[in-house]
């Protein structure tokens, strides 16, 4: 068990880190400038500064169950990865919303 804790906060880490490079990377104006969409972009937005506070959040609060002996840590440690979920899927109605196109809220160049 204390494998697959350590392999998810390592995990979570690396993907906090790379999340708060991006959010920091959207808050540039040539960024700003590639979205069609300001609501999706706030999705994004919201999706990237959040997702490392909930990761430490739940990884300080699985390794505090783990080491109690509570059976729930892995489900704590797991919990980061719904936030990508429902992001994701907020993230494609309001983008399906807007123009009845997925994939269209940002320019690819």
């Amino acid at each position: 068990m204390i494998v697959i804790l350590a392999a998810f906060s390592l995990f979570h880490l690396i993907t906090g880190t790379a999340s708060l490079g991006l959010a920091v990377r959207l808050l540039t104006p040539e960024e700003r400038a590639h979205w069609r969409s300001k609501p999706n972009l706030v999705v994004a937005e919201l999706t990237c500064w959040l997702y490392p506070v909930i990761a430490f959040a739940c990884g300080v609060f699985a390794w505090r169950a783990f080491s109690n002996g509570q059976p729930h840590a892995l489900a704590l440690l797991s919990a980061p990865f719904l936030w990508f979920v429902v992001m994701g899927i907020v993230f494609a109605i309001v983008d399906y919303a807007e123009d009845g196109i997925l994939g269209n809220a940002r320019t690819r160049d």
